[in-house]
């Protein structure tokens, strides 16, 4: 999760800390800081301007001269003409011109004035990836009205640092700007700009000419479209590509560009239709029929199955839910009404589709980690309020819905537990102000000791008093855990589930443990003379690792013959196999002799060693071991 430091700071009103201690902080929240990506500016020597005319050079396909314009210094307009082959390169197009002696990032030399084809180059229109700004060479960079003719791209395009953490899976809620924002305001004891407070979320009795056909509540248990009419598509202000290309992504179109904004800066995915697309007005929420296919936006097509959720109009899917929208729905170059979607769905579900199909995409790394179930409408607020700023629609004041906020449930929790557990004292007051900060509901009930606490609905998290002890414990600050042990009474569990007794007993008969690898391949089970895999993996890390083993004899006899240069072995392994069922089960492999003497007789390996241990073994158990003929 890539956070820029500047977007960040629009959060808060008060300023953040430096950045070596926010950095310090961000890793004792426990979202670790990967690493600080310091982004370079806009390259200096370049300045916006407009492409009045785009005369094709003859005898040359794709180059063109293109007259652009700027005004300079003084007030007078300068005027010049550039060779260009980007296939976007038009009339009314403001892009970034490098001037002659600019140097580029993308480019190996400074840019120089020259003739190209008889066409005397004034400079050069450059692509974003030229820029070193995001990685595109599909065309010259294009920006919105907002971007003035004459203005250093420097001054629009500032640098900035970007913290990259590495999150963990439970902490879903992380994986956004917001969520972010609100750990470090519960750490600092500030209070949250959520930027759609106070947006209109719509109102579900007026009538939008949208219908919404949900088939399968439990995949998406909530569901919302938003109307927005008579949007332009264009380039996206030059604010909203920098924030994306901060992001790591490429900035397409305005109204697409703010649905990906969005999924970053509350964590909620979203996607935008083009009307015309949708049959009626009609959305349908549903399992795929088996075989169904699906063109997708990355224009791969995928051959669905009957366990797939999509999301599609009255005759074919055009969507696969919490994954990737279809290519045949989404915006172009002249939709003029949108419909967007704003959904939950079914983290199980969304994982093991795109697992199936092979596609990581960011709203599946969110849904999959789980989504605030109350956060659609404001998302929907939110990202139809900048759509109809940015493309210059109006949102319509109906909102078609399925599905309502929930509430989780509350944790009984002992303030007395902090200390117990941590090692360290908090506060009774401390502890219920780091809660309240992260957005929980505490009832501090009649003086009996225990608390009610109702986590906010974004945290999956916390369900056991535990996960609340935790929360207080990383809030006040892991530094405060003392370097000595707490006294902690231990009690043994009853059972052995990590087989103690049976490894110290055979380390002590002189045999030494191996660990081998659960996953083996056909040709090693086949050597080993052992049943074949009953269990194949669907991504393998290469054919000699595709199966799940169904015995330990293949990794005892892989360990045997590293070691073959050994006068002795002595080896046993406990792990589990994969048979018709998974089972537990004890291998042993014994080679060479079993006790060699300086002063004495060597004791070979043989039936009564291995007797002797088996014996042993079964003391343990208090069984005996009986011998059988062949």
């Amino acid at each position: 999760m890539r956070v820029p430091l500047g977007w960040l700071q629009e959060f808060f009103d008060e300023p953040l800390p430096a950045l070596p201690e926010l950095v310090e902080t961000l890793n004792g929240l426990g979202l670790s800081v990967e690493t600080v990506h310091e982004v370079d500016a806009a390259p200096a020597d370049v300045v916006v301007a407009e492409v009045v005319s785009v005369t094709p050079v003859e005898g040359a396909d794709a180059l063109s001269e293109a007259v652009v314009t700027y005004p300079g210094t003084e007030g007078r307009t300068v005027t010049v003409s550039v060779a260009c082959a980007a296939p976007n390169v038009a009339p009314g197009v403001i892009s970034a011109l490098a001037l002659p002696g600019s140097r580029l990032p993308g480019v190996p030399e400074p840019i120089a004035e020259r003739t190209i084809r008889g066409v005397r180059s004034h400079g050069m229109l450059a692509s974003p990836k030229e820029l070193g700004l995001y990685d595109t060479t599909s065309g010259i960079i294009t920006f919105g009205p907002d971007a003035t003719p004459g203005t250093r791209l420097a001054d629009l395009w500032p640098a900035e640092s970007v913290i990259e953490l590495e999150l963990t899976p439970n902490r879903g809620d992380a994986f956004s700007l917001l969520g972010v924002a609100r750990d470090l305001a519960a750490k600092l004891g500030v209070t949250v700009r959520h930027p759609a407070h106070g947006l209109d979320t719509g109102n579900p009795e007026v009538d939008d000419g949208l219908e919404l056909d949900i088939r399968d509540t439990a995949g998406s248990p909530r569901f919302t479209l938003r109307l927005i009419q008579g949007v332009t598509i264009r380039p996206s202000p030059v604010w909203l590509q920098r924030r994306l290309a901060h992001l790591a992504l490429r900035p397409r179109n305005n109204v697409v560009d703010i649905t990906n904004y969005v999924t970053f800066e509350l964590g909620q995915p979203s996607h935008a239709y083009d009307l015309r697309a949708l049959d009626g007005g009609t959305l349908v929420v549903r399992r795929a029929e088996q075989g169904e296919e699906l063109a997708l936006l990355n224009e791969d097509v995928l051959e669905l199955t009957s366990d797939d959720l999509v999301i599609a109009t009255t005759g074919k899917a055009i969507g696969l839910a919490g994954v990737m929208g279809g290519r045949d729905d989404s915006v172009v170059s002249d939709t003029t009404d949108v419909a967007l979607e704003v959904a939950l769905f079914d983290p199980v579900t969304v994982r093991r589709s795109g697992h199936r199909h092979k596609l990581v995409t960011d709203a599946r790394t969110r849904f999959e980690r789980g989504v605030d179930p109350n956060l659609q409408l404001l998302a929907s607020a939110r990202a139809a309020h900048l759509i109809a700023t940015l493309a210059g629609g109006a949102v319509h004041p109906g909102v078609s819905q399925v599905g309502g906020d929930i509430t989780r449930p509350a944790v009984a929790f002992r303030p007395e537990r902090v200390e117990a557990l941590m090692g360290f004292p908090v506060t009774e007051a401390a502890q219920r102000a780091y809660l309240e900060g992260l957005g929980c509901t505490v009832d501090m009930g009649s003086g009996s000791g225990a608390w009610s606490v109702t986590p906010p609905p974004w945290r999956y998290d916390i369900g056991i008093e535990e996960d609340v002890v935790e929360e207080v414990g990383r809030l006040h600050g892991y530094e405060h855990i003392g370097l000595g042990v707490p006294a902690m009474l231990f009690v043994p569990p009853l059972t052995d589930p990590t087989h103690r007794v049976l490894r110290q007993r055979l380390a002590a008969l002189g045999l030494q443990e191996i660990i081998s690898y659960v996953y083996t391949g056909e040709a090693e089970l086949a050597a080993a003379k052992v049943p074949p895999a009953r269990v194949t993996l669907a991504s393998p890390q290469g054919i000699d690792k595709s199966v799940l083993r169904t015995s330990l004899l293949p990794g005892l006899l892989a360990a045997a013959s590293l070691n073959r240069a050994a006068p002795s072995l002595a080896l046993f392994e406990v792990g589990h196999v994969f048979l018709e069922e998974e089972t537990e089960r004890l291998g042993m492999l014994f080679s060479g002799p079993r006790m060699a003497s300086g002063w004495g007789e060597t004791v070979t390996t043989d039936f009564y060693t291995v007797k002797g241990v088996l014996e042993s073994l079964a003391g343990l158990a208090g069984v005996t071991v009986a011998t059988v003929p062949a």
